[in-house]
């Protein structure tokens, strides 16, 4: 089962980076760096403060509805409660504090900003279906409703670009149709799938707030550790550097692709496992596999960079190939984090998964006020490095510990982590049989024509 929903997820992932990659390009050839920064400007905040305002319940609800899914109902009608009151809060927040964290900005960026505000409720909608189809392991589902997001952006970029209409304004609107087409899908899939009926429950609610509080102080320096650098430099720099680490950003994200897919598909996974053992061993499996793909994937991507960049981008991007570089890096530790993480979780060890994301907040913090004014967004880069860094650590120090598992058990290569067909003994025996048929057929062959000429 896991197999499976790791491949649905990644699948997903896959074509969502594709989409991701393809609109980069298209606003960054339109918008050039200084545009493509004004659109990252417009677009982060409001998703940070919807996701600060989920306190923690997306995991909450990932977690009860794979333990007890006889609590489905109550957690579907608590949700649509709260984000219709949290949501209307946090737009009144957002209202107040985004013009002064986004700096001296253009009429039209601050006005962007405040209409794109609008999709904070829509993600809270979303993002608490998706995580009751995911405790729920309805993956393809889940994916159908991140596919729709990118899928509905992806056309209305191309749109754009094609008629020479793709600014900052209409790309902005673009998104906001991404996300209520989403958000409606996200709906309807819970409604299909789960059949759930209005039944609010306080007693559900206060469950979930208590499972979700513990891994909240986890889930916002998550945010953090995943994004400082960019919301730093929303708020200091200049557009157009703000576009050039967006790039380099994007093309970084490549990487995390695999990582993302485990991990969502890990934690309920372990969740329902009832041995002990059993869960450890997946987690560990998980965690091999992210780092050995991701240590073969980096050496040609980081040979390649500025020859990536020259061609997609243009030779104005290619300064920030040793950004990307870092980034490169830097991802490799944030997906071994986000493996370890998410395995914390499943086994219901979110305070562990917290302590690591908040030691790490408080590194990148300190190194991007030490590096970013000397070092600018390379300094960013460093900073994010050494706090996915000591993310990764802390959280599988805290796993060893807690699981009693040795870090050379960890990590250490094993024959059943290789797929059964790419084994030695199973590629031997396809050799095997190829070159006997081949001998066969030339044995034949020769027989035959001896025949003939005699």
């Amino acid at each position: 089962m896991l197999k499976r929903n790791i491949k649905l997820v990644f699948s997903t992932n896959a074509l969502m980076l594709c989409s991701g990659v393809v609109t980069s390009l298209l606003s960054s050839w339109s918008l050039g760096p200084h545009g493509r920064g004004d659109l990252m400007i417009v677009l982060t905040w409001p998703a940070v403060f919807a996701m600060v305002m989920e306190i923690g319940l997306p995991q909450a609800y990932r977690f009860w509805t794979a333990k007890r899914p006889e609590c489905v109902s109550a957690l579907f009608s608590n949700a649509l409660i709260f984000a219709f009151f949290v949501g209307l809060l946090t737009l009144l927040f957002a209202e107040l504090l985004i013009p002064r964290l986004v700096g001296r900005r253009s009429a039209e960026v601050m006005l962007l900003v405040r209409i794109y505000a609008l999709i904070i409720p829509m993600n809270l909608v979303t993002d608490l279906m998706r995580a009751l189809l995911e405790g729920a392991r309805r993956f393809v589902w889940v994916g159908a409703v991140r596919l729709i997001f990118f899928g509905v952006q992806l056309v209305g970029f191309v749109m754009l670009w094609l008629s020479g209409s793709l600014t900052v304004a209409n790309a902005t609107y673009t998104m906001i149709a991404a996300a209520v087409t989403s958000m409606t899908l996200s709906l309807i899939a819970v409604w299909r799938e789960l059949a759930p009926s209005w039944r609010p429950r306080l007693a559900e609610l206060k469950t979930a707030l208590r499972f979700g509080l513990r891994d909240y102080p986890g889930v916002v320096t998550e945010l953090v550790n995943w994004r400082l650098d960019s919301l730093v430099l929303t708020g200091i720099a200049s557009s157009g550097s703000i576009g050039l680490y967006s790039v380099a950003v994007r093309l970084s994200d490549i990487t995390t692709v695999m990582a993302s897919s485990v991990g969502d598909a890990l934690m309920p996974e372990v969740a329902t496992l009832r041995k002990a053992d059993e869960a450890t061993r997946m987690v560990t499996k998980s965690l091999r596999l992210t780092l050995f793909v991701h240590l073969v994937l980096l050496v040609p991507l980081w040979m390649t960079a500025p020859y990536i960049l020259h061609f997609a981008y243009g030779a104005g991007f290619v300064p920030v190939t040793n950004v990307l570089r870092l980034l490169m890096i830097a991802s490799v530790m944030w997906s071994a984090g986000a493996i370890v993480i998410s395995g914390l979780n499943g086994l219901g060890h979110p305070g562990l998964s917290t302590i690591a994301r908040i030691t790490a907040a408080l590194v990148m913090v300190i190194t991007l006020i030490a590096w970013l004014p000397r070092r600018g967004i390379q300094g960013a880069a460093m900073a994010s490095l050494t706090g996915y860094s000591i993310m990764f650590v802390v959280a599988l120090v805290g796993f060893l510990h807690r699981r009693q598992v040795s870090l050379w058990d960890c990590l250490r290569p094993r024959l059943e982590d290789v797929p059964v067909g790419l084994r030695p003994a199973n590629l031997r025996a396809e050799l095997y049989k190829y070159t006997g048929r081949t001998k066969q057929t030339k044995t034949t062959t020769g027989e035959a024509l001896a025949a003939g000429i005699e």
